[in-house]
């Protein structure tokens, strides 16, 4: 295991990067993002990910055990991580993207 973060932010960062690497069993190996543009690998070069297929997949996940709540905090980690690898990009605009859809 990793050395401990010791900021608040190190500490963000590491979650996102946890929550990165479980993407392609969540997705089993399909619509994982390309990084660090966040774009789907699967669908059409210039579709934003997540696309309307992985939010399916990861929505189904999340449903078999009634975790809403969970699927919004798992895609609030990875946004954290979005944010590091675009800080070009308006963080509303990424929330809406990651985020909001889980309502």
């Amino acid at each position: 295991m990793g050395e401990e973060p010791t900021t608040a932010r190190a500490a963000r960062i590491e979650v996102g990067q946890r929550s990165v690497r479980a993407l392609a069993n969540h997705l089993q190996g399909e619509h994982l993002p390309r990084r660090p543009d966040w774009d789907c690998l699967t669908c059409d070069p210039s579709t934003p990910w997540p696309c309307d297929p992985a939010r399916v997949r990861l929505a189904e996940t999340y449903e078999e055990h009634d975790n809403r709540i969970g699927l919004s905090m798992y895609m609030g980690s990875l946004l954290h991580a979005a944010l590091e690898e675009m800080p070009d990009t308006p963080a509303n605009e990424l929330h809406e993207r990651f985020v909001a859809w889980t309502r």
